[in-house]
């Protein structure tokens, strides 16, 4: 289990029965022998052991890091994240490079994970970050170099049109993640910003969506949703919506950009294209002057709302936010006693057990974990250390085959927490 730091990091890749990489990519099937013949020293009380490269010409590649499955593997799985600027000291890299661990930890490419789903990694590059790509692909994401879908000056509405490159993190260029639904060669994409971890297999996710909910497992057809609400007969997105961001009660609440589950469909992202252009955004109200009147609405957070909440209602399914995009956060403002979602009682996500989360998203009271923050609450200091060991594993993983810089953990600021690193 990846939380477990007992353990040497290079225990979850035994020896044989991995498969990373593709079938025609003749290093892949030593990379993870490589890779695990580098444990046989024993892990250091307090730090984690790295290991000088094997000299083999079955190193680990960046291809090889791509994509991993399984001769049993049901399906995989596109994981995809986007860039669009470069933030100047490498912090998003070795965002990304956790995130991509913690996926392939957790999919069918790890003999020790129960995922039946592989995986393979896909970062979306705007132009204006073209110049600070290559560290992605060299931690094992493919990259696709994508314009921003439509051109801003071609809105028709004159509000989304001369506002929306000046709004949330990053403008018009949030719009990069609506690719995703051009995934087509694969049955889902999971797009997760950078500042995420997978700690489980999404594999009911994924059976729910491919099969159907009435014929997958057990465990699809009794996902943890919010409100109890039935799942339809095919679903062609999950979510978790932002309640941090309105006033408890408020209909239609954004979407969370952080983890979004598609069904992707050509169809589907020209729909989305000629809903930008048509650009029917009133400031203030939102899209068709119902799904807005919160940060990020007029990007990604309100977009798909208006999408699957006003276009295609019934299409989508709402995750219980406790499990999956975990944020720690408060479910009531300080100043009310009723939850942000609008009922009287809730479930306060900040006591979930660790063991119980798929996915957490380190935003809001956690911080990002490779800030090192040292007044941590409880839920987020155990999901902190999760990131952090897994970024162990990561370097004893990696330890020299590629140009990311590896380097013995020389930190001493909490060290049961930060490992280290």
């Amino acid at each position: 289990y990846v939380l477990d730091s007992s353990s040497s990091p290079l225990d979850m890749w035994p020896e044989v029965g991995i498969e990373v990489g593709s079938d025609d990519d003749p290093s892949a099937a030593t990379a993870a022998a490589s890779a695990a013949a580098a444990s046989d020293e024993d892990e250091k009380e307090g730090t984690s052991a790295v290991h000088e490269a094997p000299a083999s010409s079955a190193a680990i590649t960046p291809r090889s890091l791509s994509t991993g499955t399984a001769p049993n593997a049901k399906a995989t799985i596109a994981y995809a994240i986007s860039l669009t600027g470069c933030d100047g000291n490498g912090l998003h890299v070795q965002g990304a490079a956790v995130l991509g661990h913690s996926i392939r930890l957790n999919s069918a490419a790890n003999p020790q994970s129960t995922s039946r789903y592989g995986y393979k990694l896909f970062v979306f590059v705007h132009p204006d970050a073209v110049s600070c790509a290559k560290p992605f692909g060299d931690v094992g994401f493919e990259v696709l170099v994508r314009e921003t879908p439509v051109n801003v000056t071609d809105i028709r509405g004159e509000f989304l049109r001369t506002h929306v490159h000046k709004i949330g993190c990053c403008g018009e260029k949030e719009y990069l993640k609506l690719y995703s639904y051009q995934m087509t060669d694969y049955p889902v994409v999971v797009h997760f910003d950078m500042d995420c971890i997978l700690l489980r297999p999404l594999d009911d996710l994924f059976d729910a969506m491919i099969d159907g909910p009435q014929s997958a497992s057990a465990a699809a057809k009794n996902l943890p949703v919010m409100f109890g609400n039935p799942l339809p007969e095919k679903i062609d997105a999950f979510f978790t919506r932002d309640y941090n961001m309105i006033n408890p009660g408020k209909k239609y609440p954004g979407f969370q950009g952080g983890f979004l589950v598609f069904r992707p469909s050509q169809t589907v992202f020209e729909e989305y294209r000629e809903v930008i252009l048509e650009g029917n955004f009133v400031g203030g109200a939102g899209w068709n002057h119902t799904f807005g009147g919160y940060w990020g609405a007029q990007q990604i957070q309100g977009l798909c709302s208006y999408y699957y909440d006003g276009l295609h209602p019934g299409t989508a399914v709402e995750l219980n936010r406790c499990y999956y995009n975990q944020m720690v956060d408060n479910p009531k403002k300080e100043e009310s006693s009723k939850c942000r979602d609008g009922r009287d009682e809730c479930q306060d996500c900040r006591e979930t057990k660790v063991e119980d989360i798929y996915s957490a998203h380190f935003t809001q009271d956690c911080g990002k974990p490779w800030d090192c923050r040292s007044n941590l609450k409880p839920l987020c200091r155990e999901l902190v250390k999760a990131w952090h060991t897994i970024r162990r594993q990561w370097d004893n993983f990696t330890s020299g085959d590629l140009t990311v810089p590896i380097s013995a953990p020389k930190g001493k600021m909490m060290l049961e927490t930060f490992l280290g690193n």
